[in-house]
């Protein structure tokens, strides 16, 4: 049964025809969606760079968008549950849209947070209503396919976006006379990205909703959490202890590779498309490689390979700074440990994401994407803040501390992870309904 035929070609081909229609469009909006983001996220900390803020003030844009996005989360499961998915999913796309608009057109440092934090709170509605809405479209033999399908599409558009990102300023920046890390060039990159949004909201638009002969009647979230919140605590620790460590790490990376190296962004852009691909080949194996050796075992010993890769990262912020290594060189070793770690870590995320999905009644899937959003983003309200003060204060050396730190946060969650689901071994579900009295 766990038998690969034909190196896995013709699994996939199998599997990948038993997708839904609905499936399907919502695989080719990601595919959209993962673009867009692939360019805003290289670009947009060079932006706000270029318009001479510093490194605090980025790290307080992600920490007010996480803050928005904890404070929106509970609704958006009770939204989830309301209201139509379609229509949801369709109007933060739209959302989106509006976000980077105003992200371009209004540089002033209290518009910036503004419509940072409408990106924010668009992107984690979608979040929570998109897994509910996959849950419900697809069947157990093929749903860990169509999670791993949905991020993995969203990373290969995201390898095609983070080679762009490092282009379009080149090449739009040209056409108006702007060097490449002018701020005009870097909005013209952004708003490039704004047609290829408002494009991806068209998957969307022609998903099929069964009709609805009474109005959908959902719990209030605050309900929900006090029945459930102490059940799911046990799926959502470990989630909130590695949020605490990608906080601190990964809405930097591509500073972390400017200051501590001296490369260019074309260079930086290359190694984050090529991160990109090997995320999207990891989440690809994903599938084949958690029905065999199990969900959460592929979980926890993809996250414990992967953080060797991360100390070498802390470990060029030291020597290269220092004069000890010549940076080139290590540029290059750096970013094969950045490559590795992005592949590893992310090969789990899908992995997990069904893992808690299927252990949890059909209920209560949109809370507990909902609660696990807030746990992720928690580490994303605390964390950059702190980084982005160790980087003002120390400079290209503030990367070693911040790296010593994700080290223990995610060597934390995952043996939290090893201690709920491997050495108990529990029934999930089982014990679920058994504390529930089910």
């Amino acid at each position: 049964m766990h038998q690969l035929p034909e190196g896995g070609i013709r699994l996939y081909v199998t599997k990948t025809r038993q997708f839904t229609r609905n499936a399907r469009l919502v695989l080719l909006y990601s595919a959209f969606n993962g673009l867009v983001f692939g360019v805003f996220q290289f670009v947009f900390n060079f932006y706000i760079l270029s318009l001479g803020y510093d490194e605090a003030f980025i790290g307080m844009l992600q920490t007010l968008s996480s803050l928005a996005a904890m404070l929106i989360a509970l609704p958006a499961a009770y939204v989830a549950e309301r209201f139509s998915q379609k229509r949801v999913m369709v109007l933060m796309a739209l959302f989106n849209v509006l976000s980077i608009a105003g992200i371009v057109l209004f540089p002033q440092r209290g518009l910036l947070i503004a419509f940072r934090i409408l990106a924010g709170m668009s992107m984690l509605v979608k979040q929570v209503v998109i897994a509910p809405f996959l849950m419900s479209n697809t069947s157990a033999d093929e749903r860990q396919w169509v999670f791993s399908f949905n991020f993995g599409l969203m990373t290969v558009s995201g390898f095609v976006g983070s080679l762009l990102g490092g282009l379009l300023p080149l090449w739009l920046g040209g056409l108006v006379n702007a060097a490449p890390t002018d701020t005009l060039a870097y909005q013209l990159a952004m708003a490039s990205m704004m047609l290829v949004a408002a494009t991806a909201a068209l998957p969307l638009a022609l998903i099929r909703m069964p009709r609805q002969t009474q109005p959908r009647v959902a719990p209030r979230p605050w309900q929900q959490l006090r029945e459930h919140g102490r059940s799911l605590t046990r799926f959502l620790l470990p989630q909130l202890i590695i949020g605490l460590g990608a906080g601190l790490m990964q809405p930097f990376m591509n500073i972390y590779f400017r200051h501590v190296y001296h490369v260019a962004d074309a260079p930086i852009s290359i190694v984050f498309a090529i991160g990109g691909l090997a995320m999207a080949i990891a989440q690809f194996l994903g599938p084949p490689l958690a029905d065999k050796y199990g969900k959460i075992g592929v979980v926890i010993q993809t996250q414990v390979v992967s953080i060797p890769f991360l100390l070498t990262l802390g470990l060029g912020a030291w020597l290269a700074p220092s004069g000890l290594v010549d940076p080139s060189v290590w540029f290059i070793v750096a970013s094969v440990a950045f490559i590795f770690r992005l592949a590893l870590m992310n090969l789990s995320n899908p992995v997990y994401q069904t893992f808690v999905l299927e252990h949890v009644p059909e209920r209560v899937q949109a809370l507990a994407m909902s609660l696990s959003s807030i746990s992720f983003q928690f580490g994303w309200f605390i964390m950059p803040q702190l980084s982005g003060w160790l980087q003002v204060r120390f400079g290209a050396f503030g990367f070693v501390p911040i790296f010593g730190l994700v080290t223990l946060f995610y060597g934390a969650g995952t043996l939290m992870q090893w201690a709920f689901f491997v050495r108990r071994q529990p029934t999930a579900r089982g014990e679920w309904l058994a504390a529930r009295g089910e």
